[in-house]
């Protein structure tokens, strides 16, 4: 199990590649986030009242959706001079 785990664990600045990626489009980086959460995600959807395979294509769905969003408001911001002090995509 903990080697499994320490598979998945990749540092800030790969994440950030990763993120970066995704910006441009790139299905495969989006794939490996997704790997990235896959256990949280299969967790939580043992909460959802509906099949677990629905529950799980509800998380992963809305996840896609928010990540993109605030990828877009962060490049809004940035664009408009706010900076957060550290690198980002």
């Amino acid at each position: 199990m903990e080697k499994e785990n320490a598979q998945r664990v990749i540092s800030d600045a790969e994440f950030v590649q990763l993120l970066k990626l995704v910006r441009s489009g790139d299905q495969e980086a989006m794939y490996r986030i997704l790997q990235l959460f896959e256990e949280d995600i299969q967790k939580t959807s043992r909460y959802i009242r509906m099949s677990r395979e629905d529950a799980v294509q509800s998380i992963v769905t809305d996840f896609i959706e928010e990540l993109r969003q605030e990828l877009k408001q962060f490049h809004r911001k940035v664009d408009n001079g706010y900076s957060l002090g550290y690198p980002y995509p």
